[in-house]
């Protein structure tokens, strides 16, 4: 976006979350690698490229979402471009690109979205949501404009109770950075059968490869 002049500093694995193309993408390892930073970043550069573009970050309750990426949100977007509405729990951008931040406390709370559109929906904290949360969520990836991309993003440390799913789906699949490929498909009104193929992919990060974390408080290990 002109006249925004932001300087942002990223670790290699990061660079990787931020770079990868698939449709569901998974940061995820043990705490302190950096991850909710790297997802902030991304949702950062997604709002700024697409302007009008949409989108959702979850966590299980607002109250760990606000103790967390909103307040990682508010420490450095600049607020020339950005601003908070408390109220709404909704942040939108000067170029019309919004990101609402939102919570599934039961599963039946993922119906608060039944009627939203978002080109990217992330996850913060991936493994406390179950399964059906996080694919029932899928129908709610749609692009609001012409050129924008749909995306599922989210970040994880292990243990929850979407563990085992999210293991699967992601680490156990294939071996880190190598993309998963699953078939779609489905029938038009004419009864036409079309098929198509989705990616996800697995980034690992430790707390090793945030360097900057362990200069500022080496006893962090």
């Amino acid at each position: 976006m002109a006249g925004v002049n932001v300087s942002i500093d990223v670790t290699r694995k990061q660079k990787l979350f931020l770079a990868a193309t698939a449709s569901e993408v998974l940061f995820g390892g043990a705490a302190g690698g950096g991850k909710s930073y790297g997802q902030t970043v991304d949702a950062f550069l997604f709002a700024l490229k697409y302007p009008g573009s949409k989108q959702l970050l979850l966590r299980r309750t607002f109250a760990e979402l606000d103790k967390s990426l909103i307040r990682t949100v508010l420490s450095w977007y600049p607020r020339k471009v950005f601003s908070y509405n408390s109220s709404s729990h909704t942040g939108k951008f000067s170029n019309g690109s919004v990101l609402d931040f939102g919570y599934c406390a039961t599963e039946n709370d993922v119906y608060q979205y039944q009627s939203a559109e978002y080109d990217v929906i992330r996850f913060d904290e991936l493994t406390h949501f179950t399964w059906d949360e996080y694919s029932y969520l899928f129908s709610r990836n749609r692009p609001n404009g012409p050129g924008t991309r749909c995306y599922i993003r989210a970040q994880a440390n292990p243990g929850g109770v979407g563990h085992g799913w999210g293991k699967e789906r992601f680490v156990t699949a294939a071996p880190p950075m190598t993309p998963i490929w699953e078939k779609a498909s489905y029938r038009e009104p004419d009864g036409k059968l079309i098929e198509k193929w989705r990616s996800r992919i697995f980034v690992p990060s430790t707390v090793f490869d945030n360097k900057k974390l362990l200069e500022n408080d080496p006893d962090y290990i």
